[in-house]
Formats: structure tokens, sequence, C-alpha cells
């Protein structure tokens, strides 16, 4: 469908106008507008909007019967208008999974929905439980997250993230417990309410469906010092499959994957360093594993080093990091596609 010289009318069509009970034209324009594709070049804009229209996840779906369904949780570039200054906005943008709205657009079909987070993970981290607080972020609150997420907390990246990937403050105050509160309601809730009424929804006419957690993960050699570290080959592989290390997903599909990326020019490994967060435990454990119901979930991280380069030149007054090349985005959803197309075949 995806053509190299695209344009953004051609894009816009085979995607929009969007259906689904999520999707509102008016509340949604957000998503119109940093969906952009200039060219060759995908705008990778951010946008700022009063929190009050902050837009609700994107759920793109068909009409046909889904055996499987997208999850995008960091794809997301809208931030509320005045929470960071421009030292504070461009440390909160390194937190987000860059392509990775785009690949969710490209990969959804009528059998396939996919859900695409439009707020900025800086705000709200939509792969932590809602109880992962950072009590340095809110001292005055009452949490009790789960052991298994304390160590992400305390490194700065709880349900509200504390620091930016390269580590630096992101925010100058503390929140309330009641500031706390509203992020959750407003942002984390709409996202997994709508997940999971899907998987629900799915689950009635199939025993066995599947969730694909997407991402993409910087590559540590270049992500934040490129003039000291130009290094000539990535040193993660350019795919990493998790399953929580066979968890959440059966052998045999672990098999249908190394398969399919086998006949790939790409290169792939599994759980290391990313098993799974929150979307890939609480859904692939939480469910019935009886063949009656059962949700199968792999989470997907795409090295961006394959499509984002962070020296592009922006158009003044935009807030960018920034291009990415839409040929390359092309071809990684064209294997993506490939590999849950088979999976689905194989349920």
């Amino acid at each position: 469908m995806f053509k190299k010289n695209v344009t953004q009318q051609t894009y816009l069509d085979t995607r929009l106008p969007l259906t689904g009970p999520a999707f509102d034209s008016t509340q949604n324009k957000a998503a119109l507008h940093y969906l952009s594709l200039d060219g060759e070049r995908l705008a990778n804009e951010s946008i700022s909007v009063n929190f009050d229209a902050l837009p609700q996840p994107l759920l793109v779906e068909g009409e046909a019967v889904a055996k499987s369904i997208l999850s995008v949780p960091h794809g997301g570039r809208c931030y509320p208008h005045g929470w960071f200054d421009d030292i504070r906005q461009a440390r909160a943008r390194t937190l987000e999974d860059t392509g990775t709205d785009i690949l969710g657009l490209m990969l959804a079909a009528p059998h396939r929905p996919a859900l695409i987070a439009q707020i900025g993970r800086a705000l709200c981290d939509l792969n932590r439980p809602e109880e992962a607080m950072d009590k340095q972020l809110c001292p005055e609150g009452i949490f009790k997250p789960a052991s298994v997420y304390k160590p992400y907390i305390a490194a700065g990246y709880g349900v509200i993230p504390r620091l930016s990937a390269a580590r630096e403050p992101l925010y100058s105050a503390p929140f309330s417990p009641d500031e706390v509160a509203q992020i959750i309601t407003r942002c984390h809730r709409p996202y997994h309410t709508l997940l999971l009424n899907r998987l629900e929804a799915m689950l009635e006419t199939a025993s066995h469906i599947l969730l694909v957690d997407l991402h993409s993960m910087p590559d540590p050699a270049r992500q934040f010092n490129q003039k000291k570290a130009p290094v000539p080959r990535r040193a993660l592989p350019d795919f990493i499959f998790g399953n929580l290390h066979g968890a959440t997903l059966p052998a045999h599909l672990v098999e249908v994957i190394d398969t399919v990326m086998g006949s790939q020019n790409y290169s792939w490994g599994w759980n290391a360093p990313y098993a799974g967060g929150y979307t890939t435990r609480h859904y692939g454990l939480s469910f019935n594993k009886s063949a009656e119901r059962r949700v199968s979930v792999l989470q997907i991280e795409v090295n961006r080093t394959l499509f984002l380069n962070p020296k592009g030149s922006v158009a003044a007054g935009k807030k960018a990091t920034g291009y990415l090349d839409s040929a390359a985005l092309i071809a990684i959803s064209a294997t993506l596609d490939r590999l849950i197309t088979q999976i689905e075949n194989t349920l």
C-alpha cells in the first residue's frame, strides 16, 4: 500500500478518516497535525495543548473480526501547554518511542486494530501501572507498587517519569496527590480501559488472540553523544522481541517469528535487554491460559537508528527532533506486517 514517494495527502487518505469509539475529529486534531508526511521525510514534531484538551488515545480499527491488536503506549508527542520550558521540553522528548505512532498507523488494518497513545510519555508512562509513582515526585502520596516495578521507579521512570532518557530532571517541583490523580484519570485510565475492552470483545469471537506492544529503542552507542561515539554499526540488533522469557508467548509462536525473521535482512534477539513491561506482564499473565481464553503478548522493540536522523533540519518555530526516513519505516512496517500476519495465521 505504501510507496517510497507517498505524499502527505496520500498518507492521510490511506489512514484516515479513522473509525471507532476513541476517534473524534475535533478532539483528535492533534493526531492529524503531527502525523504529517513531507515527501520522503516524516516530520518528528511535537505540539502543546491545554491539559484539558490533550487528545485521547487513537483507536484505529475496522469492522472485520480481529485476531491481533497493536498497543503503542509511547508513541505520543502531545504535551500540556506551559508544563515544560524549552530545555525541559527537549528532555521530555527523549522519552518518546520515536516512529512508533507512524508504524502503528501503517500496521493497522480492518482485521487488526491499533491503539496509539497521543500524550507524551514524560507526562504519563502508559507502560507502567497506576501505582508505580515516584515518591520523589509526590512525597505526600501513598503508593504501593508491585516489587517488580520498584527498580524502574527508583531509577526515575515510574508512571510519571522523573528523569529524561539521559537522566536529567524533567520537573522543577513535586506533584500533589490530587495532581497525580488528575494525570492518571486523564491520561492512563482511558488508554487501558480501551485496550481491555477491545481484548474482551475480541475474545468473544476468538479463543486465542495476540497483543503486540510496539516500541522503539535507543542505541546506547549512539543516542546521547553523536560526536564522541560515531560508531559505524549498531550495538543492539534491529529488533528485540520480548515475551517475559517465555511466559507470555508460546514456543511455537516464537518459532514462527524466528522463521519469518530468518528470511528478512534484519538482525533480531529475544528478551535482552527488553523482556516486556507492564503491558506485556499485565495482559500476558492476567488472562486465563486455558484453550478457551488466551491472550498471547509480544513486545517488539525497533532500533530507531534504522529510521531516525536526529540532525534533520526543522522549520522555524517547530518543536521537532530531526526527521524520520519514510522509506525505512515502510520497509520495517512491511517486515512487521509479514511477521504479525504469519502469527495470526498460526493462532
